[in-house]
């Protein structure tokens, strides 16, 4: 007799568990190809340079592939950086050449939206800063309308991570704002604390200085502070903008990519609804995280060019 063979019944409870299970993955996948940097770095396990991949990518055919945790320290992110200076090229070439071509008679809309600009900024430095150094000014200005400029990709689609791939040059992953890499901010930050460190000294001496970190009560909680008000700074830019970029990426997740939605018709409206109105809601996001990590800098000088 026969042994019956074993019989698999696929229950809709199954296929919907398996649907599920795949959805997830793919959910997955779409939010960590959105916030994965393209990078650069020395691989051990090849022992060259090269571009890192994707842990997705590595599992699928990629026997030489280097994932970036593999990277060690030498590593760099690669669209963070070229969108860095792309930008200040762009914002500040724009205002030189505004700048150039200014008349003395009866400005024109450019050169009104320039100087309102340089006035604003002039007036918050002026208002912040009661020191003798020229640095300030040129230092907000710089500060406040190149990050002004990082936070504006934010506004821009999250499919556009994906447009140096689609036209064909082989980068998979590729994030337009840099203000969401932690690297970017803590940069900044880290200019800062220079910054700072400098003029206290150049007031206070370095005897001065130190005495303050360290020797005064509560010295060691000085220096504390002292390290952690710029580690803030750097966290406070980045957790509002990053936090930005996750809700357009779940709006593009629940209901279709933005171009993709217009294909979409009855995804369409909701999705395009979403995606505009917290687009509105974060322009004011992105324009005040600048001008606080403007005026926090013009602060954090002031008191280290003060005598107290």
């Amino acid at each position: 007799m026969e042994t019956p063979s074993r019989v698999f019944i696929i229950t809709p409870e199954k296929t919907m568990a398996k649907e599920t299970a795949n959805n997830l993955v793919e959910t997955s996948d779409y939010i960590g190809h959105h916030l994965v940097n393209l990078t650069y770095g020395w691989c051990e396990k090849t022992s060259s340079w090269g571009f890192a991949h994707h842990q997705q990518d590595i599992s699928k055919s990629l026997d030489s592939a280097c994932d970036v945790s593999e990277m060690g320290f030498w590593a760099f992110h690669i669209d963070t950086i070229f969108m860095s200076v792309f930008l200040g090229v762009l914002v500040f070439g724009f205002f030189g050449l505004v700048n150039r071509s200014a008349k003395k008679g009866t400005p024109g809309k450019l050169q009104n939206f320039v100087e309102f600009i340089h006035e604003f900024i002039g007036t918050a430095v002026s208002a912040g800063y009661h020191g003798t150094s020229k640095l300030i000014a040129p230092l907000a200005f710089a500060s406040c309308l190149w990050i002004l400029s990082w936070n504006l990709m934010d506004l821009l689609p999250v499919e556009m991570s994906n447009f140096f791939g689609q036209a064909g040059s082989g980068i998979n992953y590729f994030k337009i704002l840099p203000t969401a890499d932690l690297n970017a901010p803590l940069a900044l930050a880290a200019v800062v604390m220079v910054l700072v460190t400098y003029f206290s000294i150049n007031t206070h001496g370095l005897g001065g200085f130190l005495k303050e970190l360290f020797i005064v009560p509560l010295g060691p909680l000085e220096f504390i502070s002292f390290v952690s008000k710029h580690v803030a700074l750097a966290l406070r830019l980045y957790g509002n903008l990053f936090a930005g970029e996750m809700i357009f990426i779940l709006i593009a997740i629940m209901f279709g990519q933005f171009f993709m939605s217009f294909s979409q018709t009855l995804w369409f409206f909701p999705g395009l609804i979403l995606n505009l109105a917290w687009a509105l809601f974060h322009i004011l996001i992105v324009a005040l995280q600048a001008y606080i990590f403007m005026m926090l800098t013009i602060a954090y000088l002031n008191l280290a060019s003060s005598k107290h």
